[in-house]
C-alpha cells in the first residue's frame, strides 16, 4: 500500500512539471482584496493611516504668446465656467484689469475685438463693494472671481472689469484683452493681494521670484515663458548679473550707460557720468528714452520720422543696423538690430519701426521693454529686491 501511494506522489509530480513546461506557464492564485474606495467609506481616516500626502507644485511655466513682436501675452480662465481671456503680464502695473461686458461696443468699438467678462454667469463670482476703478482713463468696477492659468487656480482675486477704455494709442493698438500687473505692491489700486502677491499668499507657489524669456524666432507664434516662482537655467547662458531695486514701485534699476556704436571706432554714450534709472516694461516692445534722447539715437542708427512720434527705417538694412550696449551691473548687454527693430504689416506694406521713443516718464526716467528684455534672461526677485539679468543661450 504504502509503496503504490509513493508511486501515485511521483506520478503526480512529474505530469504536474511536464504540464508547466509544455504550457510555459503557473497558476498563481489570485486574493480579492478591498478597493480604496471600499476602505475610505469604511472608514473616512483611511488615507491619514496610509500617511497619504498631496503634493502641489512650487512654480508654473505658462506660455507666452506674440503680436507682431510687440506684445507678448498668455492665455487664461476667469470664472467657473471659465471665460477665456488674453492678459499681458505687465511689470509697470500693479493691478489686474479685463473688459467687462458693460463696455458698450457702439461707444467703445475696441471692445468689440474683445473678449468680455461677465460675472452673472461664473458660479465662483463674489460680489463685493463696486468701487469705482479710474487709472488713465480706464473706468470700471471692482469685482472678484478665479483665475485660472497652467495648472495655477487663484481663486478669490479681486479685479477691475473695465467698462470704458479711452481712445489712445496705448489701448486701442493693444492686441491682449487685459493686463495682469506684476510691479511691486505699492502700484496696486484694487486690493492688497494683488495676483502675485496672493499666489505667494495662498502657498500657489513657494518662491517670490518670477523670470521672463522673450523670444524673436518668426516661425513659432509663441513668444516664450513666463515661470512663476523660479528660474529657468535652460535659457541662460554664463551668469546672471543681479543689481538692486533702486525704487520699489517699477522695477527700478540703475544703467551705467547706453552706447550707440555708429561704427567700429566711434561710439555715441548717454546717461552722462552717474549713469540713469530705468524700469523694466514686460508689456511693450520699446526702449523708452527721455525726450531730449529721441532724435538723437534715432538719428544714429539713421532712422526717420514715422507716425505716433515714432521713426522708421528701412527694412533692407536692418541686420545693419548698429550694435547698441547697456551696461548694467558693469556687464555689457549688447543688442543688435533684430532686437530693437519691430516689423509691421501695414496697408501699404511691411514697416521697421524702432524701438526707441520718448519714455513719457518723469526725472529723465528710461523703460527697457522687448526690445531689450528678448535680448536677455531676466529675473525679478521680490524677496531680495533686486532684478538678474543674464545672456540667451
Amino acid at each position: 500500500m504504502m509503496y503504490r501511494l509513493m508511486l501515485l506522489v511521483i506520478f503526480y509530480n512529474v505530469f504536474c512539471t511536464i504540464a508547466q513546461v509544455e504550457t510555459n506557464g503557473y497558476r498563481i492564485p489570485l486574493v480579492r482584496r478591498k478597493s480604496p474606495l471600499h476602505m475610505l467609506i469604511k472608514d473616512p481616516d483611511y488615507t491619514r493611516k496610509l500617511n497619504i500626502q498631496k503634493t502641489h507644485p512650487t512654480n508654473e511655466n505658462i506660455t507666452l504668446f506674440k503680436y507682431l513682436d510687440s506684445e507678448y501675452y498668455a492665455k487664461i480662465l476667469v470664472g467657473k465656467p471659465g471665460q477665456t481671456f488674453t492678459v499681458i503680464f505687465d511689470t509697470t502695473w500693479g493691478d489686474m484689469w479685463i473688459p467687462s461686458k458693460l463696455c458698450s461696443k457702439k461707444i467703445y468699438p475696441i471692445c468689440d475685438k474683445k473678449n468680455l467678462y461677465d460675472p452673472d454667469v461664473s458660479s465662483s463670482h463674489k460680489s463685493i463693494d463696486p468701487a469705482p476703478f479710474n487709472v488713465d482713463g480706464l473706468v470700471g468696477n471692482l469685482t472678484c472671481d478665479t483665475v485660472v492659468m497652467g495648472h495655477l487656480n487663484v481663486s478669490d482675486l479681486i479685479f477691475a472689469a473695465i467698462s470704458k477704455i479711452p481712445s489712445v494709442p496705448q489701448y486701442q493698438m493693444m492686441h491682449a484683452d487685459g493686463i495682469i500687473g506684476l510691479g511691486y505692491l505699492t502700484l496696486a489700486r484694487t486690493t492688497t493681494q494683488p495676483f502675485f502677491y496672493k499666489l505667494l499668499d495662498d502657498k500657489k507657489i513657494l518662491k517670490p521670484i518670477f523670470s521672463v524669456y522673450m523670444n524673436r524666432d518668426k516661425t513659432t507664434s509663441k513668444g516664450g515663458i513666463i515661470f512663476l516662482g523660479g528660474i529657468e537655467t535652460k535659457h541662460i547662458k554664463g551668469e546672471i548679473t543681479y543689481v538692486p531695486v533702486s525704487l520699489k514701485k517699477y522695477w527700478q534699476i540703475e544703467m551705467n550707460q547706453f552706447s550707440v556704436h555708429v561704427n567700429k571706432t566711434n561710439s555715441k554714450s548717454f546717461c552722462g557720468d552717474h549713469g540713469c534709472q530705468v524700469i523694466l516694461d514686460t508689456s511693450s516692445n520699446a526702449i523708452g528714452v527721455p525726450n531730449e534722447y529721441v532724435l538723437a539715437i534715432n538719428n544714429l542708427i539713421s532712422a526717420t520720422e514715422y507716425l505716433y512720434n515714432r521713426y522708421e527705417v528701412p527694412c533692407s538694412r536692418v541686420n545693419k543696423l548698429p550694435k547698441i550696449t547697456l551696461n548694467i551691473g558693469s556687464r555689457d548687454f549688447n543688442i543688435s538690430g533684430r532686437h530693437y527693430i519691430q516689423q509691421m504689416e501695414t496697408e501699404n506694406g511691411t514697416v521697421c519701426i524702432t524701438a526707441f521713443c520718448d519714455s513719457l516718464l518723469p526725472d529723465g526716467l528710461w523703460s527697457l521693454g522687448g526690445g531689450f528684455l528678448s535680448s536677455v534672461y531676466t529675473t525679478f526677485d521680490l524677496e531680495n529686491n533686486r532684478v538678474g539679468i543674464a545672456d540667451l543661450k
